[in-house]
């Protein structure tokens, strides 16, 4: 059995699966993989440049690796010539791109452009969305960790 290369749900899910399991072999294993993971997600994007999920996923990324603590990209730099780089600007995209692609559809979604637009400095921005993120009708027990 194969996978279907064009599909973008197989980039999609395959990047969830790799940054799940690398999540438990610990920060080495996971910065190795965080070129690959993007890759996928990217590739997903390609395919299907409306799911907003995988909007989101590239956000995340881009947010996390910007914001990497020292002693990580120390460790990411010994693992790579070059450490994985990207910017709060290139997370913000991400997110406003999934939540153009299918608004209110995740509150955490809400919650990242929150935090992002605080990491900016655009203090009136990120009130909006974290007022958003706070009233978000809960569906989920994850919206209520929100």
């Amino acid at each position: 059995m194969s996978l279907n290369e064009n599909h973008f749900a197989n980039h999609k899910w395959m990047a969830i699966m790799l940054d799940s399991h690398s999540a438990y072999q610990g920060i080495k294993a996971r910065i190795s993989l965080l070129e690959t993971i993007k890759q996928h997600m990217m590739r997903a994007t390609e395919l299907n440049p409306k799911d907003a999920t995988t909007l989101y996923m590239l956000g995340l990324w881009c947010y996390q690796v910007t914001d990497l603590p020292w002693y990580q990209r120390k460790i990411a730099a010994t693992i790579f010539a070059a450490p994985p780089i990207s910017s709060f600007e290139e997370a913000l995209g991400y997110f406003i791109k999934a939540e153009e692609a299918e608004p209110r559809f995740y509150s955490k979604n809400l919650l990242m452009l929150g935090k992002t637009y605080l990491k900016l400095n655009r203090e009136d921005r990120a009130r909006y969305y974290l007022d958003l993120a706070c009233n978000y009708p809960p569906t989920t027990d994850e919206d209520h960790l929100v």
